[in-house]
């Protein structure tokens, strides 16, 4: 067995491995739970694409966790199919990529590839595997015009920064093929273009959301000017990804924009020239590169979305255009006077390589954090609920707070601000907005009104200073009593848990 070989499965078993590990240490957050419930409790497909009409996502994800929940209500199963994708994208981007042996390993690593995009379930994953996969074909783009365009147009159907990405790729080649004089001149390029319009255009019908949807409401509230934020700092946050390891609330941080803001919008400002010094000897990749660009600034414009999974999108795209570069023939550059081929490839190396080191560390950092500490509190919460025989009882909470536990508990929640079972998050926060004790106890006491006795799980206490198993009374209807508090999480996510009765069922003294 070639040496190349030995590398490919022992570094594909070993990311398997601590990828194992991984998920079983890491807890479900709000937006795992709230898609692994979407798919569990549709009656359908139809239902489902019905519950998912305000998600702003194509169906894709939901679709595929659709299929598994009719087989298991248990969330790991996720977890366990979210990790053999992962796996799939390291196996073949050891196996294809055109990288050495140690940015390979860097890369698959990396915080991106080993956390953020592995251990938390969502689906950006998937859509990396079919830009890879498109990428892994790219060198035979002519004769495989029309496995590229299917790669593409499924990625675009997985989210909408991967249709950003999936257009550029694609409108970079039609470029070359309009340079030379070849669009529209063979079936297999007519097809292809047929093949990704169609699946753009599907992407577009399910991501556009329908006319009664509030979710830019806070969107259209800001100033323009305060909406390019986001946007404009992606790059730096995708490319320096340096969390915040100073505290276990290490997620979604920034430790130098955390540090000093008017540094990191310098350093932020002068990375967009990066792809110039890396790619300035192909203008097919500087465009690639550049339209993607341009095109997460309008996503981040348009939807105010701020998080590290969206900011990796950046440093996607920089691993994709080092990828495609290498199938391209280099142009004629105006530096080369100034700088020859050793001195620009030195350059190059030292700074892909020294922003590889950057994510392989952070990526070290977060898995040992997360390995150690609870991403959430919704696993312990439902463990305790188990160990004391309360999860047989009617579980209640305020709204998306009971959508945490609801995939452990593997039964719905009672959402008091709905009035009705749920367990998927309907984004409407109004309800829950700056709520306070006495209106969630009076939602409570209405409830009560036709129940005897409820679990409340919550990130809202319903009394402060409270004593463990010290009942309470808090009207002529109900009383209730503080049993356990959860507060140790990377999420930040206190959970309490009350047991409530109504008065003339208890046989307690007062």
């Amino acid at each position: 067995m070639k040496i190349e070989t030995k590398y490919l499965y022992f570094l594909t078993l070993l990311y398997f491995i601590i990828s194992w590990i991984g998920i079983l240490h890491h807890e479900l957050w709000l937006d795992e739970a709230h898609h692994w419930l979407l798919a569990r409790d549709s009656t359908s497909l139809f239902d489902l694409v019905k519950n998912t009409r305000y998600e702003g996502h194509p169906i894709l994800w939901n679709v595929l966790l659709y299929a598994i929940t009719r087989f298991t209500w248990n969330p790991f199963s996720m977890q366990v199919f979210h990790i053999l994708i992962s796996t799939s994208v390291v196996f073949l981007f050891l196996r294809k990529a055109p990288f050495s042996w140690i940015f390979k390993t860097l890369f698959i690593f990396g915080y991106f590839m080993i956390f953020e995009y592995n251990l938390i379930s969502r689906n950006y994953i998937l859509g990396i595997l079919f830009l890879f996969l498109a990428c892994s074909v790219f060198k035979e783009r002519d004769r495989k015009f029309l496995l590229l365009s299917f790669y593409l147009a499924v990625a675009a159907n997985v989210h909408l920064m991967f249709s950003v990405l999936s257009f550029a790729l694609f409108m970079t080649v039609v470029w070359e093929q309009h340079q030379q004089r070849l669009l529209f001149k063979k079936r297999n390029y007519n097809w292809g273009c047929i093949i990704f319009g169609f699946g753009l255009f599907l992407a577009i019908i399910q991501i556009v959301p329908p006319a009664d949807s509030t979710f830019f409401n806070h969107v259209n509230e800001m100033a323009f000017s305060e909406k390019f934020t986001k946007g404009f700092i992606s790059l730096f946050k995708g490319l320096i990804t340096i969390p915040d390891f100073t505290t276990i609330h290490f997620w979604n941080s920034n430790l130098i924009i955390d540090w000093s803001k008017k540094l990191s919008a310098v350093l932020g400002l002068l990375l967009y020239l990066l792809p110039l010094l890396l790619f300035f000897k192909n203008k097919k990749t500087l465009l690639f590169v550049y339209l993607s660009l341009l095109g997460t600034q309008i996503f981040f414009f348009i939807t105010q979305r701020g998080a590290t999974r969206f900011d990796g999108m950046t440093y996607i795209i920089i691993v994709m255009a080092l990828w495609i570069e290498y199938y391209f023939g280099n142009h004629v550059y105006p530096l080369k006077r100034f700088l020859n081929a050793t001195a620009a490839t030195v350059i190059k190396n030292t700074v892909v390589y020294a922003i590889l080191v950057i994510q392989f560390f952070s990526g070290v950092y977060a898995y040992v954090i997360d390995y150690q500490n609870p991403f959430t509190t919704s696993k312990e919460t439902v463990s305790y609920l188990k160990q004391q025989k309360l999860n047989s009882k009617t579980i209640i909470s305020v709204t998306c707070d009971g959508t945490l536990i609801s995939p452990y508990l593997e039964k719905k929640v009672w959402f008091l601000c709905d009035g009705s079972f749920q367990s998927y998050c309907h984004w409407d926060f109004k309800c829950a907005m700056n709520i306070s004790q006495k209106r969630i106890i009076a939602m409570i006491t209405e409830y009560m009104n036709l129940h005897d006795e409820a679990i409340y799980v919550s990130n809202y206490a319903l009394f402060d200073d409270a004593k463990p198993n010290v009942w309470k009374s808090v009207n002529q209807t109900i009383k209730i009593r503080f049993l356990k508090r959860f507060d140790q999480s990377i999420m930040k996510n206190d959970t309490y848990i009350f047991e409530i009765v109504k008065i003339h069922t208890l046989n307690l003294p007062l």
